[in-house]
This record gives structure tokens, C-alpha cells and sequence, in this order.
């Protein structure tokens, strides 16, 4: 049986290594695109220590027909959509190949510990998932990130704007003095709207680049006052006061649920310890559990259970403001 999975094993790194050659072309055509496009806009008055992106990567595989085929589905589209925000330079095919083969070398290391096939789908399933829970991580960490640095870049930009500047001007701005993920958004917003885009469709495609609530609210404070007129820069600022205020009353309610988070995972966390350590101190005791194929639809149920307690507790923790 171990020789039959490191046999496994060995094809799966043999089939990875032959599509990453296969697709190696494609990424250098690339590169090679981004640095022509890089040296002719050296001279630019913008491009000066930026890396302007003129071309659209829509694409969704290296294999042509497989490319075809993702571009009609929509879940293929909104993965696209998931890995540009995570900000993850790598197309959802290979994506869902690594989750596959994952999945399958989890299923198969798996079946060497037990020969239970539920458990092993299970197991599979689990492990197939952590690219995908990575790709999410990152997405929230991005946003988290580029939420933080949000009212800072609202009041540079009601500071250019009591200044004289043009509100194009103050995206400028904000995409050359402020970190990232803020100032690579703020860039692509100048450059399409410099490139011929009208405001609001550059601000909306913002908005469906980072889908943030706060984000939506400063797009629409700005699209009302184009239509209706107003003071801008007093706008921004008052946006930029209820977004700290939100953070604000965020923390306070984090701090205030601290014990109860703490007791939650307590609570989920205790029978998984109770049963490793009877285990190690007992293993007759717990035999039964492990190695019966009833133990095993126990374990199942278990696990079921306490994953649907986790998400209970954290959905009665999230607390909308």
C-alpha cells in the first residue's frame, strides 16, 4: 500500500511538472508584454515608478479550449473575479487543478490510515478546500488592509481638493502617497479615467474591484454630488468620520465579545482534546472509536457537529454595523 502511494504521489508531481512547463511560454509572454508596455510608457508623466496596467488579464487557462469553455461559466467568472481581488497572479485553472490534485494525494494518504471511504471523501474534500481558503484569506486580508488605509486616502483627497486640484488629480494623488492595496485601486481608477473612461464608470468598476460597503458609500457621496452639486471635500470628510466612527464601535463590540469568543472555541475545541488525549493515555480504550467502522460514523457525525456549532457561534458573534 505504501508503495502504490509513493507511485501515486510521483505521477501527481510528474503531471504537475509537466503543465507548468507546458504553461511556462505562456507566462513569459507576458512578462515580455508588461515590459514593452513598461518602456513605452517610460517617458509618460504618470509612469515615472508605476507599473501601469493597460491590458485586461481576462484570461482563465493556458489551454486554449479549456480557456473557451471557462469563459462561458460564471462560477469560472466570479473565481477570475475572487483572484484578482486576492490580488493572486494565477488563472482559475490552475487554481482548481491544485485543488484537485490536493483533494486526491489527501483522499489517497488518507486511505493508508483507514480504509473507510466516507472519511477518506471527507478528508479529500477538506484538504481540496485549502486552496480555495486561500485564496479567500488573502481576498479578506486585502480588503481588511485596503479598508484601514480608506479614510486617510478620503481626507488626502478633500485636502486636494479645498487645495484646487481636480478630483482626477486627487486619485493621483492617492495612488502615488499611499500604500498598498489602496494606491494600486486608486491607480487603475486614474489610468481608466485618463485612458477615456467616464468618472462614474471608472468609480464603479472600483466598486466591483473591492466590493466594500464603506467604499460603495464614498462612490455614491460622489456620483450625487456630480449630479446635484454640493462641497466635495466637506462630503468626504463627513464620510471619512462615519467610517472611523464604524471602526470605532467595531473594536468596542470586539473587545466586549472577547470572553464569549474565547469560550466559544473553548467549547469547540475540548472534545477534539478530550479525545487525542484519552487516545495517547488509554489507546485500548479508544480502539473502538478509531478502528470500528460504527466509530467511524460517529467521528463523521462529530465533525459534522462541530462544524456546524463553529459556524453558528460565529455567525451569532458577527454583529452588523
Amino acid at each position: 500500500m505504501i508503495v502504490s502511494f509513493l507511485v501515486f504521489t510521483f505521477a501527481l508531481f510528474l503531471v504537475l511538472g509537466a503543465y507548468l512547463f507546458a504553461t511556462h511560454g505562456t507566462d513569459a509572454k507576458r512578462a515580455r508584454l508588461q515590459k514593452r508596455l513598461s518602456e513605452a510608457l517610460l517617458h509618460s508623466a504618470h509612469a515615472e515608478d508605476v507599473d501601469v496596467i493597460l491590458a485586461r488579464n481576462e484570461l482563465m487557462s493556458e489551454i486554449p479550449w479549456m480557456n473557451q469553455i471557462l469563459i462561458r461559466m460564471q462560477s469560472a467568472l466570479h473565481l477570475k473575479r475572487m483572484l484578482d481581488q486576492a490580488d493572486l497572479h494565477i488563472t482559475p485553472s490552475r487554481l482548481i487543478m491544485f485543488s484537485v490534485m490536493a483533494g486526491m494525494l489527501g483522499a489517497l494518504s488518507a486511505s493508508v490510515v483507514t480504509p473507510f471511504i466516507p472519511l477518506m471523501i471527507l478528508i479529500g474534500l477538506a484538504i481540496a478546500s485549502l486552496p480555495f481558503v486561500h485564496v479567500w484569506w488573502k481576498r479578506k486580508k486585502r480588503f481588511d488592509a485596503f479598508l484601514e488605509e480608506l479614510p486617510d486616502a478620503l481626507d488626502l483627497v478633500s485636502r486636494a481638493l479645498s487645495a484646487g486640484h481636480a478630483f482626477s488629480e486627487a486619485l493621483n494623488m492617492v495612488s502615488t502617497e499611499m500604500p498598498d492595496p489602496i494606491a494600486t485601486e486608486f491607480r487603475k481608477t486614474y489610468e481608466e479615467q485618463n485612458l477615456g473612461l467616464s468618472i462614474k464608470l471608472a468609480l464603479e468598476n472600483l466598486t466591483q474591484r473591492m466590493p466594500l460597503l464603506d467604499l460603495r458609500m464614498c462612490v455614491t457621496a460622489v456620483l450625487i454630488q456630480r449630479e446635484t452639486g454640493g462641497n466635495l471635500s466637506e462630503i468626504l470628510e463627513k464620510v471619512s468620520h462615519t467610517i472611523r466612527e464604524r471602526f470605532r464601535i467595531m473594536g468596542d463590540l470586539k473587545t466586549l465579545t472577547t470572553s464569549s469568543r474565547m469560550s466559544a472555541w473553548l467549547l469547540c475545541g475540548l472534545p477534539i482534546f478530550v479525545a487525542l488525549a484519552v487516545t495517547v493515555m488509554n489507546p485500548d480504550y479508544m480502539s473502538v472509536l478509531w478502528k470500528d467502522p460504527r466509530g467511524h460514523y460517529l467521528i463523521a457525525a462529530a465533525m459534522f457537529l462541530q462544524i456546524s456549532g463553529m459556524l453558528i457561534v460565529r455567525k451569532i458573534l458577527n454583529i452588523k454595523i
